[in-house]
């Protein structure tokens, strides 16, 4: 496996991997590594190496152009040759897009190596997003000129075209491949971000909120970006009258993003409604979904969301608590297929509010919500011991 950042860290890798080694596989991982990791460790069953080259962030920066100019990383393909001779692998399953040609370079040059892509995203799309808040001159044009998205859309329909196989998140985005880049869907495989039903043998925090009686809590839970629509989430409070509706955003946000929501709150005076408790143990998340009322995924509609699905969807339907998603098309369609929780229209804070009051005033809908989501999620497809079916099929078959 390649993946073009540190490890551990990245919850598709670590899920795949270790599906992959009880099904019998030897998984080794090359990685970015970060200051004081060792260059090469065993984690999570996973051989990993690691190569350090960001040891800032203007080191990550300058490696990150060098990369974009001719799409190959010159440290992971040299890295990588030279791990094969070491241990004669038989696939490179690359996490994302940007070293799909490195890993292609190197295996033309093997006899028999196979190489997967495992878009996690429809990265040209979330190029687009991830930069729309930059605000440094120099960032916004090192991006402008190495990072558009007419160069990477070009990159992907080439890696598209020379990767033996690949895995997508979602049904939305191998319809997608398909028809954008004429790619054979028999050589696309879906792996989605379902949750493993171990999910719910965490620790339980009880007391994760300071909750009062008849409090009614609504958890975003992960990383805020201009994306994520959590500003809509925020804009709602002021449409829904009952004060004791509160907001907690819980998950790594910039500075510029708390002033941001800070502010949103303030002008709409629901900042007594709105706690941000920023970053947070990662053990802790469960809690923060299973002691919530409602877990909120309001994603704003654009090419990156409308193609990809977030692991914490199906981990908000496990914890057994109703889901309130936008109609981004894989969020809708998962939602309603597994009557788990209420849809609506991304960007539209009063049918937010209207969508949370519905599940306030009918306790009984709001409990079926909830407990279909689990239902579907426990005894249902939408679990990660059904999904990675998919995967260990694909690598069986090579």
């Amino acid at each position: 496996m390649l993946l073009h950042e540190p490890y551990p860290n990245d919850i598709r890798v670590s899920k795949e991997a270790k599906s992959l080694i009880e099904s019998g596989f030897e998984i080794h991982l090359l990685c970015l590594g970060r200051k004081g990791e060792p260059k090469e460790a065993t984690v999570n069953g996973i051989k990993v190496h690691r190569i350090h080259i960001a040891k800032s962030f203007a080191w990550r920066g300058i490696w990150d152009i060098i990369l974009a100019i001719r799409f190959t990383q010159p440290l992971f393909y040299t890295q990588l040759k030279k791990l094969h001779r070491r241990e004669k692998f038989s696939a490179f399953h690359v996490h994302d897009l940007p070293l799909a040609k490195t890993a292609v370079k190197v295996a033309k040059k093997l006899s028999g190596v196979k190489t997967i892509l495992d878009m996690h995203e429809n990265y040209p799309e979330a190029l687009k997003v991830w930069f729309q808040w930059k605000r440094n001159p120099i960032i916004r044009i090192k991006n402008s000129i190495f990072f558009g998205y007419d160069r990477w859309l070009a990159y992907e329909k080439w890696a598209s075209k020379h990767i033996d196989y690949l895995v997508v998140v979602v049904d939305e985005m191998k319809t997608r491949l398909a028809s954008l880049h004429n790619i054979d869907e028999k050589k696309i495989a879906v792996v989605t971000n379902t949750e493993s039903r171990d999910f719910l043998d965490q620790e339980h925090i009880e007391d994760i909120y300071d909750r009062k009686d008849q409090d009614f809590i609504l958890a975003y839970t992960g990383g805020v970006g201009p994306h994520r629509g959590v500003d809509v989430a925020v804009k709602a409070l002021k449409h829904i009258e009952n004060e004791q509706v509160r907001l907690e955003i819980t998950g790594t946000l910039s500075t510029d993003s708390r002033i941001w929501l800070t502010g949103l709150a303030e002008a709409d005076g629901v900042q007594d409604r709105v706690v941000i408790n920023g970053y947070q143990p990662f053990h802790k998340f469960f809690s923060y979904m299973a002691y919530a009322d409602v877990n909120l995924i309001p994603h704003n509609r654009n090419g990156h969301t409308d193609n990809t699905i977030p692991h914490k969807l199906f981990q908000g339907m496990m914890v057994g608590k109703p889901v309130l998603v936008s109609d981004a098309p894989p969020l809708k369609r998962i939602v309603d297929i597994t009557a788990s929780g209420l849809v609506f229209e991304a960007g539209n804070a009063e049918d937010f509010a209207k969508k949370i009051q519905s599940m306030i005033e009918d306790k009984q809908v709001y409990d079926t919500l909830g407990s279909n989501g689990k239902k579907a999620t426990l005894t249902g497809d939408w679990n990660w011991e059904t999904t990675v079916k998919s995967l260990t099929d694909l690598y069986k078959s090579l």
